[in-house]
């Protein structure tokens, strides 16, 4: 049944202040007043499945275009890492080396056979300023916002980095709350990460492996994880607080993943990393990217 009120005159509804709209009519006889609630606001299902199970698996958050560019940065920086760039190497660890100082990890690999070949990254905008054309996509700061539930306007970007999986001897990662971190962290732990993967992931290629609520209750048992399957261009998000991992990758596919980490302007650091554009807003990082745009103008 649907019903239809014509206010005219005088007769004007006044919202009380838990949100009811109240008409007051002349009546036959008297004056009638007619109290209607008004409608509960949307709600906005991402945040509070985000808010719930610590994560968040959010579809086409960078285009193909972007995705395509992403790639390519990509493929360059770890050829100029195998091939001995000093600059990336400083800024990386190979799969030797964490092969090395957790062997339980990558179980069966040759260490010696994989010391060019990169496991993560570091510090992308310093080896590669271009980066910050990802960095600064308008959907990817809307995103953390709302998972965040503030205005974009009070984010800032914290560090990005690439995270390797490669084919046949990606190491395992270990069960970890990135809260914990002493890399680049707050006291009150409002930070967020998005993993964007460049190849599809999921179990099978060791994908990053969650505890859903494990934010909410520490107790939660590992045994429970699951693995989300994120497309390329999309991305998973990860409250800090939230228990993640992953195993190794023996698979034929490979699994490069960018890392970003993003708080708030309000938040207080317990400890910060020295990358550049750190503690960054979105209007600063696209001064970066449009002055690298600039240089590379000059000197073409």
């Amino acid at each position: 049944m649907s019903i239809s009120l014509i206010v005219t005159g005088r007769y004007r509804p006044k919202a009380d202040n838990d949100g009811r709209l109240i008409f007051t009519a002349l009546g036959s006889h008297h004056l009638m007043t007619l109290t209607i609630w008004r409608p509960e606001p949307a709600v906005n299902t991402r945040t509070v499945k985000f808010a719930s199970d610590g994560y968040l698996v959010i579809p086409e958050l960078i285009c193909e275009q972007e995705l395509a560019f992403a790639r390519e940065l990509v493929t360059e920086l770890v050829d100029r890492y195998r091939g001995g760039d000093p600059t990336s190497i400083s800024a990386g660890v190979t799969i030797s080396e964490v092969s090395q100082q957790h062997p339980q990890r990558n179980p069966g690999i040759k260490q010696d056979r994989w010391q060019r070949e990169p496991f993560i990254i570091g510090d992308l905008l310093a080896l590669e300023p271009r980066f910050a054309r990802l960095l600064i996509q308008e959907p990817i700061w809307t995103c953390v916002g709302e998972l965040l539930e503030c205005a974009s306007s009070d984010l800032l970007f914290h560090f990005c980095n690439l995270t390797r999986k490669p084919s046949k001897v990606g190491p395992a990662i270990g069960w970890h709350r990135d809260a914990d971190n002493k890399y680049f962290a707050s006291h009150d732990g409002r930070t967020l990460r998005l993993l964007i993967p460049l190849h599809f992931m999921s179990a099978r290629n060791g994908g990053t492996a969650v505890v859903s609520g494990s934010h909410i209750r520490t107790d939660t048992p590992v045994e429970t994880a699951l693995y989300p399957e994120v497309a390329p261009g999309a991305c998973l998000a990860l409250h800090s607080a939230t228990l993640h991992g992953g195993s190794p990758n023996r698979s034929e596919q490979e699994r490069d993943v960018i890392v970003i980490q993003f708080g708030l302007c309000s938040s207080i650091l317990r400890c910060k990393a020295d990358e550049t554009s750190s503690l960054s807003t979105r209007e600063e990082l696209l001064a970066f990217y449009l002055g690298t745009v600039e240089k590379l103008i000059e000197n073409s």
